[in-house]
């Protein structure tokens, strides 16, 4: 579930934002102000104009420079990754307080979280090795985590407002009474009754066996990242790591038919999250989750 790559950021806006900029004008503010006490108004605006032309200047190359525009989309997806990371927690947490068993578990998460902060370090310290833009899709892959927890607790909530039993009983009644006939009778109406009972069955019995696929997946990606780490920590030098970590990044995402399928639950749980997006939501103070059970 990572974070969408599709809404180019104002490279120029964020040139204009940046703290060496702001610094920049702050200085020419500060030497017009000393200038203007010994030589008056006049040559406190040189600072200024100096400054001027050369933002003229910069906004011509800097917001076209790789290296500049790297940094800029780096940290739009880590405050994406953020503000995503915020809203599937909260809702994680306002869905299991209330529940004494779940699948998910924190400790699971934290886990994979920890092992991705330290690869953040390494590749920071072997660049040469790792690359940040590989960690960084490891670390979706924690959002990815958060994601199917939090779709299994929306199929948990489905699953308890409708009763197979129930259903099913109710179309055995429907079609008894399709049978009987009778006068008065509108049978068209009692099919298409019938037929709406019959999708919700169908819909009900895949969204359960969405939810195995979702348990599955649960239990194997920590394991999975684990050994990530470890191939990673204990051989970093060693051929044919680019190769070897695709692949196991590769395993360790979801598989599209099923990533398809929880955009739809997330979509109806987070209207503003949907499948490989993150929503453009203000960073806030994460809030705590409770401990779960291991799925």
């Amino acid at each position: 579930m990572p974070v969408s790559e599709n809404s180019q950021p104002s490279y120029l806006g964020e040139m204009l934002k940046s703290q060496t900029n702001v610094y920049a004008f702050l200085t020419s503010v500060a030497t017009g102000v000393v200038l203007s006490i010994p030589f008056g108004l006049g040559m406190a605006l040189v600072p200024l104009v100096v400054f001027a032309a050369g933002e003229a200047i910069a906004a011509l190359y800097v917001p076209s420079l790789p290296h500049f525009r790297a940094k800029v989309d780096k940290s739009y997806r880590d405050q994406a990754r953020k503000n995503a990371r915020w809203q599937l927690q909260d809702e994680i947490r306002k869905r299991t307080e209330s529940r004494k068993m779940h699948i998910g578990s924190l400790e699971a998460y934290n886990r994979m979280v920890e092992r991705v902060e330290s690869l953040y370090r390494f590749a920071r310290d072997n660049s040469a090795r790792l690359s940040l833009r590989d960690v960084e899709r490891l670390d979706d892959s924690t959002l990815d985590y958060l994601g199917i927890w939090l779709a299994a607790l929306v199929i948990d909530d489905r699953a308890e407002v409708v009763s197979l039993t129930d259903v099913e009983r109710r179309i055995r009644e429907l079609d008894h009474e399709i049978e009987q006939g009778g006068l008065g009778t509108d049978v068209r109406q009692l099919q298409k009754a019938r037929s709406e009972y019959q999708s919700l069955t169908v819909r009900h019995r895949r969204m359960l066996s969405r939810r195995r696929s979702i348990e599955a997946a649960m239990l194997s990606m920590p394991d999975q990242m684990e050994e990530i780490y470890q191939s990673i920590i204990s051989a970093p030098s060693a051929g044919g790591l680019d190769s070897r970590l695709e692949e196991s990044i590769a395993r360790l995402r979801l598989e599209e038919d099923i990533e398809a399928e929880l955009a739809s639950d997330l979509g109806e749980a987070l209207p503003s999250f949907g499948s490989r997006t993150v929503a453009s939501a203000a960073p806030v103070r994460p809030v705590p989750l409770r401990q779960g059970k291991s799925g």
